[in-house]
């Protein structure tokens, strides 16, 4: 089957401006990278206060120097869409893959509705990677292990399950940082989605996404009595509340 792999970037959360989409279509049985395609909205782009109030706009020069090698095309957000939609028929693309594609959706809901313009999605379902990838790589030993070994958590302290991340596991690349640009951010999906395919997964399923991967590390509880030691044991995680206290074990 031939699937579509896309990401876009925006201005912000609330009302996310489009200013990159790039995807992928490629043969889910070969592999092959059929068609990749970078744009770069020209509507936000010459909006100059609206495209500086983006996370990522200090990458602007990067995508000047991939226009002047045409790499990178500009084009109004609606020429873009009619575009996706063209390749979408062309290649018979049956479903496509975003990495957190709720976000994604979104963007294209909201920018469609803004530009007057048709979704591309409309026609075709569209699941997120990241339920691919917590139930066919996150969730095993070797991935915990990697994480472990190199450091990779979040902030809370739990497995970091980001693109990045797998992309780090399966190329074996601690130094790989992910570009934040549409098309090369929808190259590494591409390729997690595969990895998954080839571990059993099976494609239009809308695998589970779960919040957070825990990590797990064994602590000691001490019981004291009259300052003494009664008794001690390994625990996982100890937790507080107003009325009990919860000791997990395993």
């Amino acid at each position: 089957m031939k699937v579509m792999i896309f990401d876009t970037e925006t201005t912000s959360l609330d009302k996310p401006f489009c200013y990159n989409i790039g995807y992928v279509i490629a043969d889910s049985e070969s592999g092959e990278k059929l068609v990749k395609r970078d744009f770069v909205v020209e509507q936000i782009w010459h909006n100059l206060p609206l495209f500086q109030s983006a996370y990522y706009a200090d990458k602007r020069p990067l995508y000047v120097s991939a226009m002047k090698a045409r790499k990178t095309i500009m084009d109004k957000f609606g020429y873009i869409c009619q575009q996706m939609r063209r390749d979408i028929k062309a290649f018979e693309v049956g479903s496509a893959y975003a990495y957190n594609s709720p976000f994604d959706e979104k963007v294209f809901d909201f920018c469609c509705d803004w530009f007057k313009c048709i979704n591309p999605f409309d026609t075709i379902p569209v699941y997120d990677i990241r339920g691919y990838a917590h139930n066919y790589i996150c969730n095993t030993d070797e991935y915990i292990q990697f994480c472990e070994d190199n450091n990779l958590f979040t902030e809370a302290g739990n497995y970091s399950t980001t693109a990045e991340a797998l992309f780090r596991f399966m190329t074996k690349d601690i130094a790989f940082e992910e570009e934040h640009t549409a098309l090369a951010d929808s190259e590494i999906e591409t390729d997690i989605l595969l990895e998954c395919l080839s571990r059993g997964a099976d494609l239009e399923t809308a695998y589970p996404v779960r919040f957070s991967f825990e990590r797990k590390v064994k602590k000691t509880l001490s019981i004291i009595r009259n300052k003494e030691e009664i008794a001690s044991f390994e625990c996982y995680k100890i937790t507080v509340s107003k009325d009990r206290t919860k000791i997990t074990l395993k």
